[in-house]
């Protein structure tokens, strides 16, 4: 269960009833970003970062906006459901793994090792939120700023990295190498990775 932050104030049964409405906005988060990477397949790693965004903006006003009223709490309350806005990337990145890893040895090493590192990274978040930067937990909230815009740098880097190694697997197409433009799929169930396959072309 995602709980709300002690400087909110809230008693344990109100967290519980707010946790409900969290699970509706990243229901929300979660559907639409799916369908937007439906309508816009060639768009993914942009998505993932467009995503991002309101973590940066809910994170920011988290940092820097003090509790003193019902009405700075209502805000502050908007935005940390907003801060989780970032999960589309986390969700998206599973299929894109799936996608643009080829071999079914490389696939599932690749899979374990996003896996194990999801696993290490749920398990050192909270580890940030110390009892001594309580309420307002700003170590906590700058550690976050920081997850975010590596993310980002890692989803740029990622989406010029396949549109490069598309760009090469296209002028071997065109320079008449039968094996990159496999229009007949001859390759398509052989255990090749997708460095082995000439065929094979990036999703980003």
């Amino acid at each position: 269960m995602i709980l709300m932050p002690a400087g909110f104030k809230f008693t344990v049964l109100q967290t519980q009833l707010l946790s409900m409405v969290l699970g509706a906005v990243i229901i929300f988060i979660l559907l639409s970003s799916a369908w937007l990477v439906k309508k816009y397949p060639r768009q993914n790693c942009f998505i993932m970062g467009l995503y991002v965004i309101p973590s940066f903006v809910g994170t920011i006003i988290l940092m820097t906006v003090r509790n003193t009223s019902t009405s700075t709490k209502a805000g502050l309350l908007i935005s940390y459901y907003i801060v989780l806005s970032f999960w589309a990337a986390q969700t998206l990145a599973m299929p894109l793994i799936s996608r643009n890893i080829a071999g079914q040895t490389k696939k599932t090493v690749v899979v374990t090792m996003n896996f194990c590192a999801w696993c290490a990274g749920n398990a050192t978040g909270p580890q940030v939120f110390l009892s001594t930067d309580a309420p307002r937990y700003f170590i906590a909230f700058a550690t976050h700023m920081g997850c975010y815009a590596l993310l980002v740098a890692t989803i740029a880097f990622l989406r010029w990295w396949l549109k490069k190694r598309n760009d090469k697997k296209d002028r071997l197409a065109e320079a008449g190498v039968s094996e990159a433009k496999d229009e007949k799929m001859v390759h398509a169930f052989d255990d090749l990775t997708d460095r082995e396959n000439p065929n094979f072309r990036y999703i980003y």
